[in-house]
Protein backbone atom coordinates (compact mmCIF):
# COMPACT_ATOMS: atom_id res chain seq x y z
CA UNK A 1 0.00 0.00 0.00
CA UNK A 2 1.22 3.76 -1.50
CA UNK A 3 1.75 6.02 2.18
CA UNK A 4 -0.95 8.96 2.01
CA UNK A 5 0.69 12.12 1.03
CA UNK A 6 0.49 14.74 3.45
CA UNK A 7 0.56 18.36 1.61
CA UNK A 8 1.82 21.25 3.76
CA UNK A 9 1.20 25.05 3.37
CA UNK A 10 4.08 27.15 2.45
CA UNK A 11 3.01 31.19 1.78
CA UNK A 12 6.49 31.84 2.29
CA UNK A 13 10.10 30.79 2.53
CA UNK A 14 9.94 30.10 6.56
CA UNK A 15 6.61 28.44 6.23
CA UNK A 16 8.24 26.65 3.55
CA UNK A 17 11.03 25.23 5.75
CA UNK A 18 8.57 24.67 8.67
CA UNK A 19 6.83 22.05 6.43
CA UNK A 20 9.91 20.32 5.43
CA UNK A 21 11.34 20.51 8.73
CA UNK A 22 8.39 18.85 10.25
CA UNK A 23 7.73 15.84 7.58
CA UNK A 24 5.77 16.88 4.81
CA UNK A 25 5.66 15.24 1.59
CA UNK A 26 4.57 17.99 -0.31
CA UNK A 27 4.00 21.26 -0.47
CA UNK A 28 1.84 23.90 -2.73
CA UNK A 29 3.06 27.72 -3.00
CA UNK A 30 1.91 30.50 -4.91
CA UNK A 31 3.88 33.37 -6.67
CA UNK A 32 2.96 36.80 -7.16
CA UNK A 33 0.20 36.12 -9.17
CA UNK A 34 -2.66 33.55 -9.91
CA UNK A 35 -3.17 32.00 -6.87
CA UNK A 36 -6.32 31.78 -4.23
CA UNK A 37 -4.16 33.66 -1.49
CA UNK A 38 -2.85 36.52 -3.21
CA UNK A 39 -2.48 38.18 -0.28
CA UNK A 40 0.26 35.77 1.48
CA UNK A 41 3.79 37.13 0.93
CA UNK A 42 4.27 34.16 -1.62
CA UNK A 43 7.64 33.84 -3.82
CA UNK A 44 9.50 35.65 -6.45
CA UNK A 45 11.34 34.08 -9.12
CA UNK A 46 14.83 33.95 -6.89
CA UNK A 47 12.32 32.74 -3.57
CA UNK A 48 10.52 30.18 -5.72
CA UNK A 49 14.18 28.68 -6.98
CA UNK A 50 15.38 28.12 -3.42
CA UNK A 51 12.23 26.90 -2.17
CA UNK A 52 12.59 23.82 -5.12
CA UNK A 53 16.15 23.32 -4.06
CA UNK A 54 15.14 22.83 -0.51
CA UNK A 55 12.58 20.70 -1.17
CA UNK A 56 14.58 18.81 -4.04
CA UNK A 57 17.28 18.08 -1.45
CA UNK A 58 14.82 17.05 1.06
CA UNK A 59 12.84 14.68 -0.87
CA UNK A 60 9.64 16.97 -1.00
CA UNK A 61 7.32 17.52 -3.69
CA UNK A 62 6.16 21.43 -4.86
CA UNK A 63 3.16 22.29 -6.16
CA UNK A 64 2.06 25.48 -7.83
CA UNK A 65 -0.88 27.28 -6.51
CA UNK A 66 -1.99 29.38 -9.69
CA UNK A 67 -5.92 28.44 -9.19
CA UNK A 68 -7.70 31.58 -9.63
CA UNK A 69 -9.97 32.91 -12.94
CA UNK A 70 -7.79 34.85 -15.42
CA UNK A 71 -8.64 37.74 -17.83
CA UNK A 72 -7.85 37.25 -21.29
CA UNK A 73 -5.86 40.32 -21.20
CA UNK A 74 -3.63 38.47 -18.90
CA UNK A 75 -3.58 35.02 -20.05
CA UNK A 76 0.28 35.37 -21.59
CA UNK A 77 1.61 36.53 -17.91
CA UNK A 78 -0.25 33.48 -16.28
CA UNK A 79 1.58 31.06 -18.96
CA UNK A 80 4.72 32.75 -18.63
CA UNK A 81 4.44 32.61 -14.81
CA UNK A 82 4.15 29.19 -15.25
CA UNK A 83 6.96 28.55 -17.88
CA UNK A 84 9.49 29.95 -15.05
CA UNK A 85 7.76 27.43 -12.14
CA UNK A 86 7.86 24.20 -14.80
CA UNK A 87 11.69 25.04 -15.63
CA UNK A 88 12.63 25.46 -11.72
CA UNK A 89 11.49 21.93 -11.13
CA UNK A 90 7.79 21.52 -9.95
CA UNK A 91 6.02 18.86 -9.46
CA UNK A 92 2.42 19.91 -10.39
CA UNK A 93 0.12 22.74 -11.09
CA UNK A 94 -3.02 23.51 -9.23
CA UNK A 95 -5.67 25.58 -11.30
CA UNK A 96 -9.14 26.57 -11.17
CA UNK A 97 -9.59 27.09 -14.65
CA UNK A 98 -9.80 23.63 -16.84
CA UNK A 99 -9.35 25.05 -20.10
CA UNK A 100 -6.13 25.18 -19.33
CA UNK A 101 -5.75 21.79 -19.19
CA UNK A 102 -4.32 20.68 -22.80
CA UNK A 103 -2.46 24.40 -23.04
CA UNK A 104 -0.48 22.95 -19.97
CA UNK A 105 -0.19 19.07 -21.76
CA UNK A 106 1.34 20.68 -24.94
CA UNK A 107 3.30 23.59 -23.57
CA UNK A 108 4.72 21.70 -19.87
CA UNK A 109 5.57 17.79 -20.53
CA UNK A 110 5.49 15.65 -17.79
CA UNK A 111 3.55 18.56 -15.24
CA UNK A 112 1.49 16.82 -12.83
CA UNK A 113 -2.35 18.84 -13.16
CA UNK A 114 -4.50 18.92 -10.27
CA UNK A 115 -7.88 20.55 -10.23
CA UNK A 116 -8.70 22.90 -7.35
CA UNK A 117 -10.91 23.26 -4.66
CA UNK A 118 -11.90 26.46 -6.32
CA UNK A 119 -13.43 23.93 -9.12
CA UNK A 120 -16.48 22.85 -6.29
CA UNK A 121 -15.93 19.03 -7.54
CA UNK A 122 -18.62 17.32 -5.49
CA UNK A 123 -19.52 14.64 -7.84
CA UNK A 124 -17.67 11.80 -10.27
CA UNK A 125 -19.68 13.18 -13.10
CA UNK A 126 -17.86 16.41 -12.93
CA UNK A 127 -14.46 14.62 -11.77
CA UNK A 128 -14.54 12.68 -14.72
CA UNK A 129 -14.93 16.01 -16.95
CA UNK A 130 -11.36 16.55 -17.13
CA UNK A 131 -8.00 14.68 -18.19
CA UNK A 132 -6.17 15.73 -15.05
CA UNK A 133 -4.08 13.95 -12.59
CA UNK A 134 -6.07 14.53 -9.28
CA UNK A 135 -9.20 16.38 -8.31
CA UNK A 136 -8.74 18.54 -4.63
CA UNK A 137 -12.48 17.83 -3.19
CA UNK A 138 -14.75 20.23 -2.58
CA UNK A 139 -15.09 21.05 0.89
CA UNK A 140 -18.71 19.94 1.38
CA UNK A 141 -18.77 16.33 0.92
CA UNK A 142 -19.27 13.85 3.73
CA UNK A 143 -17.92 10.26 4.09
CA UNK A 144 -20.60 8.92 2.29
CA UNK A 145 -20.21 11.35 -0.71
CA UNK A 146 -16.24 10.60 -0.93
CA UNK A 147 -16.50 6.89 -0.91
CA UNK A 148 -18.90 6.60 -3.57
CA UNK A 149 -16.97 9.30 -5.75
CA UNK A 150 -14.00 7.18 -4.86
CA UNK A 151 -15.58 4.41 -6.65
CA UNK A 152 -16.36 5.97 -9.65
CA UNK A 153 -13.27 7.85 -10.23
CA UNK A 154 -9.49 6.44 -10.74
CA UNK A 155 -7.86 9.92 -10.61
CA UNK A 156 -6.07 10.95 -7.66
CA UNK A 157 -8.02 12.48 -4.93
CA UNK A 158 -7.33 15.00 -2.47
CA UNK A 159 -8.74 16.61 0.59
CA UNK A 160 -8.97 19.52 3.01
CA UNK A 161 -8.09 17.43 7.00
CA UNK A 162 -7.10 20.73 8.61
CA UNK A 163 -7.61 24.67 8.26
CA UNK A 164 -9.69 27.49 7.76
CA UNK A 165 -13.27 26.44 6.04
CA UNK A 166 -15.27 28.52 3.58
CA UNK A 167 -18.99 29.12 4.16
CA UNK A 168 -19.52 28.92 0.80
CA UNK A 169 -18.63 26.25 -1.65
CA UNK A 170 -15.70 27.23 -3.26
CA UNK A 171 -15.47 28.84 -6.50
CA UNK A 172 -19.13 30.10 -6.40
CA UNK A 173 -18.29 32.99 -3.82
CA UNK A 174 -19.59 36.81 -4.98
CA UNK A 175 -19.79 38.22 -2.22
CA UNK A 176 -16.54 39.94 -1.15
CA UNK A 177 -16.19 41.18 -4.91
CA UNK A 178 -19.74 42.66 -4.81
CA UNK A 179 -19.02 44.46 -1.87
CA UNK A 180 -15.51 45.47 -2.35
CA UNK A 181 -14.43 44.74 -5.97
CA UNK A 182 -12.42 42.09 -4.15
CA UNK A 183 -12.55 38.76 -5.50
CA UNK A 184 -12.34 35.27 -3.55
CA UNK A 185 -12.15 33.54 -7.15
CA UNK A 186 -9.29 35.68 -7.90
CA UNK A 187 -7.17 35.67 -4.49
CA UNK A 188 -8.69 38.48 -2.96
CA UNK A 189 -10.87 37.57 -0.60
CA UNK A 190 -12.46 40.03 1.81
CA UNK A 191 -13.58 37.54 4.26
CA UNK A 192 -17.30 39.41 4.50
CA UNK A 193 -18.16 36.07 6.18
CA UNK A 194 -16.08 36.94 8.95
CA UNK A 195 -18.43 39.64 9.72
CA UNK A 196 -21.18 40.20 12.03
CA UNK A 197 -24.97 40.20 10.18
CA UNK A 198 -27.81 40.61 13.27
CA UNK A 199 -26.02 40.99 15.97
CA UNK A 200 -24.42 36.88 15.10
CA UNK A 201 -21.46 36.01 13.45
CA UNK A 202 -23.96 33.53 10.90
CA UNK A 203 -21.37 32.31 8.29
CA UNK A 204 -17.96 32.62 10.43
CA UNK A 205 -16.90 28.59 10.60
CA UNK A 206 -15.13 26.60 13.06
CA UNK A 207 -11.84 25.07 12.08
CA UNK A 208 -11.42 21.99 10.12
CA UNK A 209 -9.73 19.17 12.31
CA UNK A 210 -9.52 15.90 10.70
CA UNK A 211 -7.03 14.48 12.86
CA UNK A 212 -9.03 11.84 14.49
CA UNK A 213 -10.48 10.21 11.15
CA UNK A 214 -7.18 9.98 9.31
CA UNK A 215 -7.77 5.72 9.11
CA UNK A 216 -11.13 6.16 7.62
CA UNK A 217 -9.37 8.30 4.89
CA UNK A 218 -6.78 6.45 4.40
CA UNK A 219 -9.27 3.62 4.09
CA UNK A 220 -11.76 5.25 1.42
CA UNK A 221 -8.51 5.03 -0.97
CA UNK A 222 -7.48 9.10 -0.84
CA UNK A 223 -4.35 9.81 -1.81
CA UNK A 224 -3.66 13.34 -0.24
CA UNK A 225 -4.08 15.02 2.78
CA UNK A 226 -4.17 19.13 2.95
CA UNK A 227 -3.49 21.37 5.54
CA UNK A 228 -4.64 24.69 4.59
CA UNK A 229 -2.83 27.57 5.99
CA UNK A 230 -0.66 29.86 3.16
CA UNK A 231 -1.69 32.93 5.31
CA UNK A 232 -0.25 31.91 8.57
CA UNK A 233 3.09 31.59 11.01
CA UNK A 234 5.52 29.48 10.25
CA UNK A 235 5.12 27.81 13.74
CA UNK A 236 0.98 26.92 12.90
CA UNK A 237 2.79 25.26 9.81
CA UNK A 238 5.04 23.81 11.42
CA UNK A 239 3.08 22.22 14.20
CA UNK A 240 -0.02 20.88 11.66
CA UNK A 241 2.30 19.19 9.96
CA UNK A 242 4.66 17.29 12.57
CA UNK A 243 1.10 16.24 14.28
CA UNK A 244 -0.20 14.79 11.42
CA UNK A 245 3.22 13.26 10.33
CA UNK A 246 2.92 11.53 13.75
CA UNK A 247 -1.11 10.81 13.58
CA UNK A 248 0.44 9.26 9.68
CA UNK A 249 3.43 7.12 10.81
CA UNK A 250 1.68 5.94 14.07
CA UNK A 251 -1.41 4.02 11.85
CA UNK A 252 0.96 2.59 9.28
CA UNK A 253 3.10 1.16 11.91
CA UNK A 254 0.01 -0.38 12.98
CA UNK A 255 -1.22 1.73 16.19
CA UNK A 256 -3.09 4.92 15.44
CA UNK A 257 -2.91 7.18 18.03
CA UNK A 258 -3.61 10.46 18.26
CA UNK A 259 -2.95 12.25 22.33
CA UNK A 260 -4.09 14.87 24.05
CA UNK A 261 -0.93 16.32 23.76
CA UNK A 262 -0.92 16.70 20.34
CA UNK A 263 -4.49 18.19 20.61
CA UNK A 264 -3.21 20.92 22.38
CA UNK A 265 -0.45 21.67 20.08
CA UNK A 266 -3.06 21.84 17.18
CA UNK A 267 -5.04 24.01 19.05
CA UNK A 268 -2.17 26.29 20.20
CA UNK A 269 -1.13 27.18 16.73
CA UNK A 270 -4.59 28.32 15.34
CA UNK A 271 -7.94 27.87 16.82
CA UNK A 272 -11.17 28.81 16.17
CA UNK A 273 -12.52 26.10 18.30
CA UNK A 274 -12.47 22.75 15.84
CA UNK A 275 -14.94 20.55 14.25
CA UNK A 276 -15.11 17.43 11.56
CA UNK A 277 -17.14 19.67 9.12
CA UNK A 278 -19.51 17.70 6.73
CA UNK A 279 -17.28 14.65 6.48
CA UNK A 280 -18.64 14.02 9.89
CA UNK A 281 -22.00 15.72 9.37
CA UNK A 282 -21.41 17.99 12.21
CA UNK A 283 -21.91 21.63 12.49
CA UNK A 284 -19.29 24.07 11.02
CA UNK A 285 -20.65 28.02 12.41
CA UNK A 286 -19.44 29.88 15.37
CA UNK A 287 -22.26 32.05 15.75
CA UNK A 288 -19.81 33.99 18.65
CA UNK A 289 -16.70 35.37 17.70
CA UNK A 290 -14.38 33.57 15.85
CA UNK A 291 -10.94 34.77 15.87
CA UNK A 292 -8.42 32.30 15.76
CA UNK A 293 -5.17 32.56 18.04
CA UNK A 294 -1.81 31.14 18.64
CA UNK A 295 0.35 32.67 21.16
CA UNK A 296 2.80 31.96 19.33
CA UNK A 297 4.68 34.06 16.56
CA UNK A 298 8.52 33.79 15.57
CA UNK A 299 9.70 30.40 15.42
CA UNK A 300 12.04 29.68 12.88
CA UNK A 301 13.25 26.30 11.46
CA UNK A 302 16.39 25.12 9.34
CA UNK A 303 16.49 22.75 6.93
CA UNK A 304 19.55 21.55 5.21
CA UNK A 305 19.64 22.58 1.22
CA UNK A 306 22.61 20.95 -1.52
CA UNK A 307 23.52 21.96 -4.97
CA UNK A 308 21.06 19.58 -6.81
CA UNK A 309 21.16 18.18 -10.83
CA UNK A 310 17.67 18.65 -11.92
CA UNK A 311 16.54 17.14 -15.16
CA UNK A 312 16.43 20.25 -17.28
CA UNK A 313 13.37 21.02 -18.74
CA UNK A 314 12.03 23.43 -21.41
CA UNK A 315 8.55 24.44 -21.97
CA UNK A 316 7.30 24.57 -25.46
CA UNK A 317 5.02 27.27 -24.50
CA UNK A 318 1.70 27.53 -27.08
CA UNK A 319 -0.51 30.25 -26.57
CA UNK A 320 -3.94 29.06 -28.09
CA UNK A 321 -4.86 31.35 -31.17
CA UNK A 322 -8.39 32.83 -30.37
CA UNK A 323 -10.17 32.99 -33.24
CA UNK A 324 -13.29 35.55 -33.48
CA UNK A 325 -16.69 34.22 -33.47
CA UNK A 326 -20.20 36.21 -33.39
CA UNK A 327 -22.75 35.99 -31.24
CA UNK A 328 -25.81 32.95 -32.81
CA UNK A 329 -28.54 35.12 -32.62
CA UNK A 330 -29.86 37.99 -30.16
CA UNK A 331 -31.87 35.91 -27.16
CA UNK A 332 -33.73 37.63 -24.22
CA UNK A 333 -33.30 34.58 -21.61
CA UNK A 334 -35.99 34.78 -18.66
CA UNK A 335 -35.95 32.63 -15.71
CA UNK A 336 -39.42 32.45 -14.31
CA UNK A 337 -40.50 31.46 -10.84
CA UNK A 338 -44.29 31.59 -11.38
CA UNK A 339 -47.25 31.46 -13.78
CA UNK A 340 -47.77 34.87 -13.62
CA UNK A 341 -44.55 35.84 -14.65
CA UNK A 342 -44.36 33.25 -17.00
CA UNK A 343 -47.72 34.30 -18.79
CA UNK A 344 -45.85 38.23 -18.97
CA UNK A 345 -42.50 36.75 -20.07
CA UNK A 346 -43.60 34.80 -22.83
CA UNK A 347 -44.40 37.90 -24.50
CA UNK A 348 -41.10 39.22 -24.42
CA UNK A 349 -38.77 36.27 -24.05
CA UNK A 350 -37.00 33.93 -26.76
CA UNK A 351 -36.14 31.16 -23.88
CA UNK A 352 -37.82 30.55 -20.03
CA UNK A 353 -36.45 28.86 -17.66
CA UNK A 354 -37.76 27.04 -14.89
CA UNK A 355 -36.63 25.25 -11.76
CA UNK A 356 -36.21 21.16 -12.82
CA UNK A 357 -38.49 20.44 -9.20
CA UNK A 358 -41.32 23.25 -9.93
CA UNK A 359 -44.03 20.94 -9.06
CA UNK A 360 -46.25 23.54 -11.83
CA UNK A 361 -42.92 22.72 -14.49
CA UNK A 362 -45.38 20.73 -17.44
CA UNK A 363 -48.42 23.48 -16.91
CA UNK A 364 -46.52 26.19 -17.08
CA UNK A 365 -44.26 25.02 -20.19
CA UNK A 366 -47.74 24.07 -22.11
CA UNK A 367 -49.25 27.56 -21.49
CA UNK A 368 -45.76 29.38 -22.54
CA UNK A 369 -45.45 28.87 -26.03
CA UNK A 370 -41.82 29.33 -25.90
CA UNK A 371 -38.66 27.11 -25.28
CA UNK A 372 -38.81 26.58 -21.68
CA UNK A 373 -35.48 25.44 -19.94
CA UNK A 374 -35.14 23.54 -16.70
CA UNK A 375 -32.66 24.79 -14.29
CA UNK A 376 -30.64 22.34 -12.54
CA UNK A 377 -29.08 22.44 -8.53
CA UNK A 378 -25.49 24.38 -8.33
CA UNK A 379 -25.50 21.33 -5.32
CA UNK A 380 -25.03 17.98 -6.80
CA UNK A 381 -23.75 14.95 -5.30
CA UNK A 382 -23.40 11.41 -6.62
CA UNK A 383 -26.86 10.84 -4.63
CA UNK A 384 -28.38 13.24 -6.82
CA UNK A 385 -27.36 12.31 -10.04
CA UNK A 386 -29.83 9.44 -10.97
CA UNK A 387 -32.42 11.33 -9.53
CA UNK A 388 -31.55 14.70 -11.54
CA UNK A 389 -31.28 12.40 -14.99
CA UNK A 390 -34.70 10.75 -14.24
CA UNK A 391 -36.42 14.01 -13.95
CA UNK A 392 -34.85 15.61 -17.27
CA UNK A 393 -35.90 12.62 -18.86
CA UNK A 394 -39.32 12.73 -17.51
CA UNK A 395 -39.93 16.68 -18.23
CA UNK A 396 -38.18 16.38 -21.49
CA UNK A 397 -37.17 20.23 -21.52
CA UNK A 398 -36.22 22.24 -24.51
CA UNK A 399 -32.81 22.87 -22.86
CA UNK A 400 -30.84 23.26 -19.78
CA UNK A 401 -29.30 25.88 -17.23
CA UNK A 402 -26.90 24.04 -15.68
CA UNK A 403 -25.79 24.93 -12.52
CA UNK A 404 -23.00 22.15 -11.92
CA UNK A 405 -21.03 20.92 -14.71
CA UNK A 406 -21.42 17.34 -14.04
CA UNK A 407 -24.52 17.81 -16.45
CA UNK A 408 -22.07 17.92 -19.38
CA UNK A 409 -21.40 13.94 -18.71
CA UNK A 410 -24.80 13.18 -18.96
CA UNK A 411 -25.10 13.23 -22.20
CA UNK A 412 -28.57 14.74 -23.10
CA UNK A 413 -29.01 15.52 -26.52
CA UNK A 414 -30.64 19.36 -25.93
CA UNK A 415 -28.87 22.78 -25.61
CA UNK A 416 -26.98 23.65 -22.59
CA UNK A 417 -26.65 26.85 -20.98
CA UNK A 418 -23.88 27.06 -18.05
CA UNK A 419 -25.45 29.30 -15.08
CA UNK A 420 -22.82 31.94 -13.94
CA UNK A 421 -21.43 30.40 -10.81
CA UNK A 422 -19.50 28.17 -12.99
CA UNK A 423 -17.25 31.79 -13.83
CA UNK A 424 -16.51 31.70 -17.75
CA UNK A 425 -14.33 34.20 -17.62
CA UNK A 426 -12.09 34.33 -21.04
CA UNK A 427 -12.00 33.39 -24.72
CA UNK A 428 -10.25 30.05 -23.81
CA UNK A 429 -12.55 29.13 -20.98
CA UNK A 430 -15.27 29.86 -23.50
CA UNK A 431 -14.17 28.02 -26.26
CA UNK A 432 -13.66 24.89 -24.21
CA UNK A 433 -17.05 24.80 -23.21
CA UNK A 434 -18.42 25.37 -26.53
CA UNK A 435 -16.76 22.25 -27.29
CA UNK A 436 -18.11 19.86 -24.57
CA UNK A 437 -21.63 21.78 -26.08
CA UNK A 438 -22.31 24.03 -23.95
CA UNK A 439 -22.79 27.99 -23.93
CA UNK A 440 -22.04 30.00 -20.62
CA UNK A 441 -23.35 32.35 -18.93
CA UNK A 442 -20.52 34.51 -18.44
CA UNK A 443 -19.16 35.11 -15.37
CA UNK A 444 -20.33 38.74 -14.09
CA UNK A 445 -17.19 39.57 -12.25
CA UNK A 446 -16.46 40.60 -15.76
CA UNK A 447 -17.11 44.71 -16.66
CA UNK A 448 -18.80 45.64 -20.20
CA UNK A 449 -15.26 46.90 -21.74
CA UNK A 450 -13.59 43.34 -20.68
CA UNK A 451 -16.55 41.59 -22.23
CA UNK A 452 -16.66 43.71 -25.12
CA UNK A 453 -13.00 42.61 -25.64
CA UNK A 454 -13.96 39.09 -26.02
CA UNK A 455 -13.15 37.89 -29.66
CA UNK A 456 -15.44 35.04 -29.02
CA UNK A 457 -18.93 36.92 -28.61
CA UNK A 458 -21.26 33.84 -28.37
CA UNK A 459 -22.27 34.21 -24.98
CA UNK A 460 -24.94 35.44 -22.50
CA UNK A 461 -24.79 38.19 -20.33
CA UNK A 462 -26.56 38.72 -17.02
CA UNK A 463 -27.96 41.90 -16.99
CA UNK A 464 -30.79 42.03 -14.63
CA UNK A 465 -31.72 40.45 -11.31
CA UNK A 466 -30.64 39.71 -7.81
CA UNK A 467 -27.28 38.05 -7.75
CA UNK A 468 -26.73 34.87 -5.70
CA UNK A 469 -23.88 35.69 -3.47
CA UNK A 470 -23.37 32.38 -2.08
CA UNK A 471 -24.28 28.89 -2.01
CA UNK A 472 -24.44 27.08 1.10
CA UNK A 473 -24.68 23.14 2.12
CA UNK A 474 -25.65 24.30 5.07
CA UNK A 475 -29.51 25.03 6.35
CA UNK A 476 -30.29 28.52 7.53
CA UNK A 477 -33.34 29.69 8.83
CA UNK A 478 -34.68 32.07 5.49
CA UNK A 479 -34.71 35.59 5.93
CA UNK A 480 -33.74 39.08 5.62
CA UNK A 481 -30.33 39.44 7.32
CA UNK A 482 -28.39 42.90 7.69
CA UNK A 483 -24.72 43.83 8.43
CA UNK A 484 -23.13 46.18 10.48
CA UNK A 485 -23.30 48.90 7.82
CA UNK A 486 -26.98 48.79 7.32
CA UNK A 487 -27.33 46.55 4.02
CA UNK A 488 -28.95 43.93 4.02
CA UNK A 489 -29.49 40.75 2.23
CA UNK A 490 -31.66 37.39 1.94
CA UNK A 491 -31.39 34.20 2.60
CA UNK A 492 -33.38 31.53 0.73
CA UNK A 493 -33.77 27.79 1.47
CA UNK A 494 -32.57 25.86 -1.58
CA UNK A 495 -33.05 21.23 -1.09
CA UNK A 496 -29.50 20.55 -0.36
CA UNK A 497 -28.53 24.46 1.81
CA UNK A 498 -28.80 27.75 1.40
CA UNK A 499 -28.40 30.85 -1.04
CA UNK A 500 -27.12 34.26 -0.13
CA UNK A 501 -28.84 36.79 -2.31
CA UNK A 502 -28.36 40.52 -2.46
CA UNK A 503 -30.82 42.95 -1.42
CA UNK A 504 -30.49 45.14 -4.40
CA UNK A 505 -30.92 43.78 -8.28
CA UNK A 506 -28.62 44.64 -10.91
CA UNK A 507 -29.88 46.67 -13.79
CA UNK A 508 -27.83 47.58 -16.43
CA UNK A 509 -30.29 49.02 -18.77
CA UNK A 510 -28.95 51.56 -21.12
CA UNK A 511 -25.33 50.18 -20.31
CA UNK A 512 -26.17 47.32 -22.58
CA UNK A 513 -26.07 49.17 -25.87
CA UNK A 514 -22.21 48.96 -25.66
CA UNK A 515 -22.74 45.62 -25.50
CA UNK A 516 -24.93 44.92 -28.48
CA UNK A 517 -22.85 47.93 -30.62
CA UNK A 518 -19.61 45.28 -29.93
CA UNK A 519 -22.04 42.52 -31.37
CA UNK A 520 -23.04 40.91 -27.68
CA UNK A 521 -26.97 40.52 -27.36
CA UNK A 522 -27.71 37.38 -25.66
CA UNK A 523 -29.12 38.41 -22.23
CA UNK A 524 -30.38 36.63 -19.29
CA UNK A 525 -32.79 38.26 -16.99
CA UNK A 526 -33.17 36.31 -13.42
CA UNK A 527 -35.70 38.28 -10.45
CA UNK A 528 -37.99 36.52 -8.31
CA UNK A 529 -39.63 40.38 -7.98
CA UNK A 530 -42.63 41.31 -9.75
CA UNK A 531 -41.97 45.12 -9.08
CA UNK A 532 -41.67 46.53 -12.39
CA UNK A 533 -41.60 43.07 -14.20
CA UNK A 534 -43.47 43.23 -17.39
CA UNK A 535 -41.73 47.09 -18.21
CA UNK A 536 -38.37 45.57 -17.33
CA UNK A 537 -38.97 42.98 -19.98
CA UNK A 538 -40.23 45.14 -22.72
CA UNK A 539 -37.13 47.44 -21.52
CA UNK A 540 -34.25 44.44 -22.20
CA UNK A 541 -36.04 43.25 -25.14
CA UNK A 542 -36.59 46.89 -26.99
CA UNK A 543 -32.93 47.40 -26.50
CA UNK A 544 -31.96 44.29 -28.65
CA UNK A 545 -34.49 45.05 -30.77
CA UNK A 546 -32.06 48.73 -31.16
CA UNK A 547 -34.56 50.82 -29.26
CA UNK A 548 -32.96 53.39 -26.70
CA UNK A 549 -34.70 52.66 -23.54
CA UNK A 550 -36.71 54.29 -21.51
CA UNK A 551 -35.39 53.90 -17.95
CA UNK A 552 -34.71 56.76 -16.06
CA UNK A 553 -37.88 56.64 -13.99
CA UNK A 554 -36.58 53.16 -12.53
CA UNK A 555 -33.11 53.05 -13.12
CA UNK A 556 -31.90 54.12 -9.72
CA UNK A 557 -33.40 51.72 -8.16
CA UNK A 558 -31.01 49.10 -9.59
CA UNK A 559 -26.91 48.49 -8.98
CA UNK A 560 -24.90 48.62 -11.46
CA UNK A 561 -22.57 45.00 -9.82
CA UNK A 562 -18.97 44.81 -11.31
CA UNK A 563 -19.81 46.38 -14.87
CA UNK A 564 -18.20 49.32 -14.73
CA UNK A 565 -14.60 48.48 -13.58
CA UNK A 566 -15.19 44.58 -13.21
CA UNK A 567 -13.52 42.94 -9.90
CA UNK A 568 -9.21 43.57 -8.66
Amino acid sequence: MKKIELLAPAGSLPNLKAAVYSGADAVYLGMNRFNAREYAMNFNAAYLKEAVKICKSNNVKVYLAANTLVKNSEIDDFLKQMKYAYEQGIDSVIIQDPSFIEVIRKSFPGLKIHISTQAGIMNSAHANLFNADRIILARELDKKNIETLRAKCSKELEIFVHGALCACVSGSCLFSSLLGGRSGNRGKCAQPCRKCYNNSFLFSTKELSLIDKLPEIIKLGINSLKIEGRMRTPYYTATATSVYRKAIDSYYNGKFQVTPEMKKLLESAFSREFTEGKFSSQEVFNIKRAEGFSNIKEQFYEVKSKAINLEKREAKLEIPEIKSKNSDKKQLIVRVYNEKQAEIASKYADILCLDLFDENFNELRKKAGKPVYTVTPRIMFDEDIAKIEEKIKHLKPDGIIAGNLGILKMNFDIPIILDYNLNCFNDLQLEYYENLGARPIISPELSIKELENFKNKNFIVFVHGKIRLMTLVHKIPEGTIRDEKGFNFYIKAIPRGAEVINEKELGLFNKTRNLISAGINQFYIDTESDHHYEEILKIYSDLLAGERAKAADIEKQYVLGWSKQGVL
